[in-house]
């Protein structure tokens, strides 16, 4: 019987980076009867989604999603084939950007056997990635803000942060044996990474070396600090690249290049793994995990906080601002 795998993120999980894994060896993959659709423009597959969530223009299909996942199914069924579906948008929550309608998923597969894989990450370095994400393309939410937000909703932008929630949400449409939960640092630091945990529990008899074998990288987090620091400045706006830059090189001056640095506090940190570890220890319990799944680790001992940053950083912000604004316009042709 064709099986569907859908891939449902989190977001901030490495989705685009497994995405242009799977993409990259579709053709192997098919010859070993795994099949990643192509919709050629991107590698994740929230086009298909489109008619339950809002999503940019670019990720609409000629026909709209419903379509799509109709052809899939009327190609596929009765095959032994396992069809792959991955899209972080899978795992939203709902609110003004919609959710995914799986009960209506399950019936146009309803000749499917189904597999769910979802990718967990710690609540604080997923907020924190969330933070950095919203940046790139508005003023983010102030960092308490975030946290506040977290802790009284359970969300943060649409997405879930209390992962008993995303359980429950899920667990309306598939059952436990169906539902495969990953441990997003674990899954990291073992043999072949995200994309090789990912395929193991898909079909391990399909993952070959050079599979796992891949440099390359995606969606790289810039330094929390100074994307923070850059838009505090911009007061609201979004921050000029003179600004963004100096923020980064006066952080690199006054605490070293390698240093991790974090947007919360001391306080919201402790805040957020006291509050998330007991949810995460409820999580762990439901799905039958190891203890060790979500364990919340603190950052490292020689992080930056956000509390740590003093009047000579500023200084120093200011300072390589005017000096980058000074170089821009003197290489600025003359008219």
């Amino acid at each position: 019987m064709a099986k569907i795998c859908l891939h449902i993120g989190t977001h901030k999980t490495g989705t685009t980076m497994i995405q242009n894994r799977f993409h990259a060896n579709r053709l192997a993959l098919e010859a070993r009867g795994v099949i990643y659709p192509d919709l050629v423009r991107h590698t994740g597959h929230h086009g298909f989604l489109t008619d339950w969530i809002a999503l940019p223009n670019a990720y609409h299909l000629e026909n709209g999603g419903r379509s799509a996942l109709k052809e899939i199914a009327t190609t596929w069924a009765g095959s032994d084939n396992t069809i792959i579906l991955s899209s972080e948008e899978f795992s939203r929550a709902g609110g003004r950007g919609g959710a995914v309608d799986f009960a209506e998923l399950r019936d146009i597969f309803a000749d499917f056997d189904f597999m769910v894989i979802c990718v967990l990450r710690d609540q604080w370095q997923f907020l924190q990635s969330v933070y950095l994400e919203l940046s790139r393309h508005a003023p983010p939410p102030r960092p308490h803000d975030v946290v506040e937000i977290a802790l009284a909703t359970a969300q943060i932008d649409g997405l879930w942060c209390d992962y008993n929630e995303l359980l429950a949400c899920l667990s309306q449409h598939f059952a436990p044996p169906e539902m495969h939960w990953l441990d997003y640092m674990q899954a990291r630091s073992g043999t072949g990474g995200l994309f090789g945990a990912v395929m193991h529990l898909i079909v391990p008899k399909a993952v070959s070396a050079e599979m796992l074998h891949d440099s390359s990288t995606a969606n790289v987090s810039p330094s929390p600090i100074p994307v923070w620091a850059a838009h505090a400045v911009a007061g609201g706006s979004r921050p000029i690249h003179e600004l963004s830059l100096a923020a980064r090189e006066a952080f690199d001056l006054e605490f070293g290049p390698d240093r991790a640095s974090c947007i919360f506090t001391r306080q919201e940190i402790n805040r957020l793994v006291t509050h998330f570890g007991k949810a995460n220890e409820r999580f762990a319990k439901k799905i039958e995990a190891s203890s060790a799944m979500l364990v919340s680790k603190l950052p490292p001992p020689s992080t930056i906080y956000r509390e740590d940053i003093n009047e000579t950083y500023w200084v120093r912000l200011a300072r390589r601002l005017s000096i980058i604004t000074r170089q821009a316009i003197v290489s600025q042709p003359l008219v």
